[in-house]
């Protein structure tokens, strides 16, 4: 019996594990995702301003 609880412990110790490791990856993509998302944003400003400039 001990070692049956034993084994569920590590077992829910491991899933939480997993867990953590896949939230922190997902939050690291959408870390990224926001950086390339403002950096097109400043790229299209700039583009939009030479664009003015020649006009």
């Amino acid at each position: 019996m001990a070692q049956m609880q034993a084994s569920t412990v590590e077992q829910i110790a491991q899933l939480k594990t997993e867990t953590t490791s896949r939230e922190v990856k997902a939050q690291r993509k959408y870390n990224e995702l926001q950086l390339q998302l403002k950096a097109e944003a400043v790229a299209r400003e700039e583009y939009d301003e030479l664009q003015l400039q020649f006009q």
